[in-house]
């Protein structure tokens, strides 16, 4: 059998070895500072051969990017989802989302994420960081003002740029805060905490932003 160039032969035909590499890869970049984690660590614990990382994605800085894209696609989906049905509904939906399919699989995605983007502007890690969130940052920016705003959903007189900070300060400050401070609230990131914590803010945010099921605004 002739074999494709470059193409490594058994592992490549895995459909599940791709999968492993994302996953291995993440659970190194959240652990780790990005300059020390390298293919073959990641390769040797998914373990496949280096060559597979090359195979999939190209370099160590490919392999980040899908990593990013992989875990906050759930995120974008649902925005796309949310700007197809302006409902206030879609606000508690995307607050259970983050935490139920992103938070629950990766819960120190975020502090990994405030590292990285304590990285020089100029590096590596940051420029691929910054372009991937990017997307997400001008989804919130679009569902806040076009999903809830043009809709009549959000409460009269509310800024929507406070209320797109308002909903990223929430989902994410108990994940990036000192675990240490956390303890002082009794919340760890366990699947019963995050379920309660999304379910708090779901009622955070929707009592304070969104407008009563009457129409009205609240006083």
């Amino acid at each position: 059998m002739t074999k494709t160039p470059g193409r490594p032969s058994g592992d490549a035909r895995d459909s599940d070895t791709r999968q492993r590499l994302i996953r291995e890869a993440r659970s190194l970049f959240i652990d780790l500072p990005y300059h020390q984690v390298s293919v073959r660590q990641i390769a040797r614990n998914a373990g496949v051969d280096a060559a597979l990382v090359r195979y999939y994605f190209g370099n160590k800085g490919q392999l980040f990017e899908a990593v990013l894209r992989e875990t906050i696609e759930p995120m974008v989906t649902a925005f796309q989802a949310a700007l197809a049905n302006r409902r206030p509904e879609t606000l508690d939906a995307m607050t259970h989302i983050y935490y139920r399919t992103i938070i629950s699989q990766a819960p120190g995605m975020p502090r990994m994420v405030m590292r990285i983007l304590g990285n020089p502007a100029d590096s590596e890690p940051f420029n691929i960081m910054y372009q991937t969130f990017s997307r997400v940052i001008e989804l919130t920016r679009v569902w806040i003002q076009n999903g809830l705003g043009d809709a009549g959903l959000l409460r009269d007189g509310l800024d929507p740029e406070l209320a797109r900070l308002s909903f990223v300060s929430l989902t994410l400050f108990p994940l990036i805060a000192p675990p240490v401070l956390m303890q002082k609230f009794g919340f760890s990131p366990t699947t019963e905490h995050l379920e309660r914590l999304a379910n708090h803010n779901s009622e955070v945010l929707t009592g304070g932003i969104l407008k009563r099921p009457n129409g009205d605004s609240h006083e």
